[in-house]
């Protein structure tokens, strides 16, 4: 049941002077953060006997040192993003029965907002600052300022205590779907990262993806279940990416894609300032494979792609010794792992042949959270439908295709068109409308909402159609989290229909993404400058 937070106690302990966390030029000891996991564990046992906390914080300590203390508790810990609207955020809590609320002073406005739902009536809400000051007095109870309402208990929910860490779906309002992981599972997932990428404790790793996003939480595990030393970044730019990599000695790094787009001239033109790497692990980056000999040239790096999901962790492994023969691969199935290839109706196909990759893996997730019928669903004879499109090469090499869902991801994350499209489609003016992911080597994927308007007879319809689109920015503004707001608005007499009379995607995405347009550059020129 805690067998991940006995795991980093005996680290701790073997390593108890080094340097486990380092933000903000702030380094932080082993011997620190086990102290302090210690403390808060204490501080919320005396809150309740099984707390189930939801996280709203990004300070690397505080994060590591909540997430291990709840794991010592052996309870369940659920990553929020904190640009999801209130809504999202009450909704997704709902759903993995969370009890308490844990948030950094940055997220108070968010916070107040919350507490002012009737759904949240029974959640407790603490402030960090709240909960160091109670940790240090040693107290047993936390004032009702920092509560929904003095008074009011929380509901104890039924669940399974194996599910230790719950990572949230991103962007689906109405029913988020809960990926929910045990103790055990988070530490096997670290062991798999330390076989496949040869992470021992002298490495140095470097995490600049968000702690409620499953890349961020394996790269906080990896390195403080091993004895390395993590270097957090808080917000990415490629100018603190390179920084933290030299004034570190970073040598390890597990990247999403869009950043090492972003980093691509910066990573040949600062060459010598990152002579300390030595592996970067990507998911499907689209950098080419002369680009990784280039860099492996100059710098001495290698670079391992992969192809993997939240429920079933890393699913395989290209090994840099196969990189420029097999470069639009993204590699064989890891030890222990088995892959097919479904069609329509389940049925494996033959190598070469186009259809769903399924996954065996022993390090599956338990389910979804409450989802029984939902987490059956999504599997067939043992293996997890993925929705993603591939084919299986006769030697085993994994080509992976496209998505079989109707999802965008964008920037490492998964995006729901459904919720947008139905935020747009209640202006009156608007008669249809699609919302896609067009492909963008920045981001991935960027979102475009493509609709058609309906105008009174005698109106400008250019004018209104430029009014309009002011309109749906203000309601997405307002009511969609910051990833979810359509980059363009663009404006039809018609959408395309497929056989079935139905709205095809497939063919606006062709459309659109025939534009060949440099969708993300204005984005990337506020970002990086």
């Amino acid at each position: 049941m805690t067998v991940l937070f006995h795991t980093f106690q005996k680290i701790a302990q073997a390593y108890h002077n080094k340097t486990a966390i380092i933000s903000d030029n702030k380094h932080y000891t082993y011997q620190a953060l086990e102290q302090l996991s210690l403390q808060w564990s204490a501080t919320l046992a005396s809150l309740s006997s099984t707390p189930r906390v939801a996280l709203l914080t990004e300070a690397p300590l505080n994060t590591a040192a909540l997430s291990l203390a709840i794991a010592k508790l052996g309870t369940t810990c659920v990553p929020t993003n904190p640009q999801l609207t209130k809504e999202q955020l009450a909704s997704g809590w709902q759903a993995t029965d969370v009890s308490i609320v844990i948030y950094e002073q940055e997220f108070s406005a968010k916070v107040q907002q919350c507490m002012s739902l009737p759904s949240m009536e029974s959640v407790q809400f603490i402030n960090v600052e709240a909960l160091i000051e109670q940790a240090k007095q040693g107290s047993s109870s936390i004032k009702s300022t920092e509560q929904n309402a003095s008074d009011n208990k929380h509901t104890e929910h039924s669940s399974d205590q194996d599910d230790f860490i719950i990572t949230l779906s991103s962007g689906s309002t109405g029913a988020p779907k809960p990926i929910a992981l045990s103790q055990q599972s988070k530490l096997s997932r670290a062991q798999q990262s330390w076989q496949l990428y040869d992470i021992n404790e002298t490495d140095t790793v470097l995490c600049a993806s968000p702690f409620f996003h499953s890349l961020g939480q394996r790269l906080f595990f990896v390195p403080l279940l091993k004895g390395c030393t993590l270097v957090h970044l808080k917000h990415f730019t490629p100018q603190r990416w390179l920084l933290a990599v030299e004034n570190h000695k970073v040598s390890k790094v597990i990247s999403v894609s869009s950043h090492l787009y972003a980093l691509k001239d910066e990573l040949l033109l600062n060459a010598k300032q990152l002579q300390s790497l030595k592996t970067i692990v990507t998911s499907s980056a689209p950098i080419d494979n002369h680009f990784k000999e280039q860099l492996f040239n100059a710098v001495g790096c290698d670079f391992h792609e992969m192809y993997g999901a939240t429920e079933v962790a890393t699913a395989t492994n290209l090994y840099p010794k196969y990189a420029k023969e097999k470069h639009t691969s993204v590699g064989t199935p890891c030890p222990n792992v088995a892959i097919k290839i479904l069609d329509e109706d389940k049925s494996e196909l033959p190598c070469n042949s186009i259809g769903e990759i399924a996954v065996k893996s022993p390090l599956v997730f338990n389910g979804y959270y409450h989802k029984k019928q939902l987490t059956q669903s999504s599997f067939k004879d043992g293996y997890f439908l993925t929705g993603d499109l591939g084919k299986i090469a006769q030697d085993g090499f994994l080509t992976y295709v496209g998505r079989k869902k109707d999802i965008i991801i964008s920037g490492g994350i998964n995006i729901y068109p459904k919720d947008i499209e139905t935020t747009i489609a209640k202006h009156q003016a608007v008669k249809e409308v699609a919302v896609i992911g067009v492909d963008d080597k920045f981001l991935g994927e960027v979102i475009l909402a493509v609709c058609v308007a309906q105008f009174p007879a005698e109106t400008d319809q250019q004018q209104a159609v430029k009014s309009l689109e002011k309109e749906l920015r203000r309601v997405a503004n307002k009511t969609l989290a910051p990833f979810q707001r359509p980059l363009k608005y663009y404006f039809e007499q018609s959408l395309p229909l497929t056989a079935s009379g139905k709205t095809s995607k497939l063919l606006l995405r062709e459309q659109y993404n025939s534009l060949d347009e440099d969708w993300s550059a204005p984005l990337r020129a506020m970002l990086f400058r």
